[in-house]
């Protein structure tokens, strides 16, 4: 009887730990760190901006605050993932055209930032909770209003981050989805196809360690929990943020009154690259929304 056992169970932890390994790979493949955009992109090299440095968690982040003679407010830019902080020149240059100060950074595993690999979805809702907290002890910035503006990564962070105490008075979010899990499957399923669905149970045991609840955390969950002004932005065509998994996609479900909807179709559609969005007006409509929102 203990032969058949064991002739049952060698088989089985061989799998399991063949699965364990695969599940590894292919994780780290997906967050493995991300360097190269240099120390300023050309785009915002004609505004000046001060380096500073903030820890999340043991690793010391890159951050860079714009406009620091401008006292309308702070506006942190949460980035996407494989996004660096100054991609996001067109908004960085219209709010600080605008007399707001822009604080965006990079996050964990990313070009000027410390840390290994970029570690998973979840390290968004973390880099930004260690931003704020940098904001609450800093002189310089602890008096302004602080709004959050978030694309993909980001804009579910800027969200998920409600559910956490904070100073926020706004948040903007473009792309957003509402919770990591579905979203790590599809990276998980583009880079090993149908594999993922054997080893999935081993993929949320990699995020549970890393993460613990922050894995949990959800954009519906913090947007009603926090009760302040949130405006939601997705386009109609984004493939990369369905509105499956997408924050627009659970609007049903925020019972927070001050929440706005902006969804793009037709021509107005832009896909996921926000940060490449061309139409000034969209600019302007955020840039209201902040400004009311003080």
């Amino acid at each position: 009887m203990k032969i058949i056992i064991y002739l049952f169970l060698i088989p089985l932890c061989l799998i399991l730990a063949g699965c364990t390994i695969i599940a590894l790979e292919i994780y780290s493949n997906i967050f493995e760190r991300h360097d190269g955009q240099g120390p300023y992109n050309s785009w915002v090299a004609d505004y000046p901006r001060d380096e500073i440095r903030f820890y999340s968690g043991e690793n010391r982040l890159q951050g860079f605050i714009y406009g620091n003679e401008n006292d309308k407010g702070l506006v942190v830019i949460s980035p996407g993932i494989y996004s660096y902080a100054d991609e996001y020149d067109r908004i960085i240059r219209y709010l600080v055209d605008k007399d707001w100060r822009v604080f965006s950074y990079n996050n964990t595993g990313v070009d000027g930032s410390e840390g290994y690999s970029m570690r998973g979805l979840s390290q968004g809702v973390i880099d930004l909770y260690a931003a704020l907290n940098y904001i609450r002890n800093s002189d310089a910035l602890k008096s302004l209003s602080v709004m959050l503006v978030g694309y993909s990564m980001g804009g579910y962070a800027v969200c998920a981050v409600l559910n956490y105490p904070n100073n926020v008075s706004a948040v903007v979010s473009f792309a957003g989805f509402n919770c990591t899990q579905e979203v790590t499957e599809s990276q998980a399923v583009a880079e090993a196809g149908g594999v993922y669905y054997i080893i999935s149970p081993q993929i949320l045991a990699i995020e549970n360690q890393l993460f613990g609840d922050t894995a949990k955390l959800t954009a519906v969950d913090g947007i009603n929990k926090s009760n302040i002004p949130v405006m939601i932005i997705q386009c109609s065509d984004d493939e990369i943020v369905t509105n499956d998994v997408s924050i627009y996609a659970q609007r049903d479900n925020i019972t927070n009154p001050h929440l706005e909807i902006v969804y793009l179709e037709g021509d107005d559609a832009f896909g996921h690259y926000f940060k490449y969005y061309p139409k000034e007006e969209l600019y302007e409509r955020v840039y209201n929304f902040l400004e009311n929102s003080r």
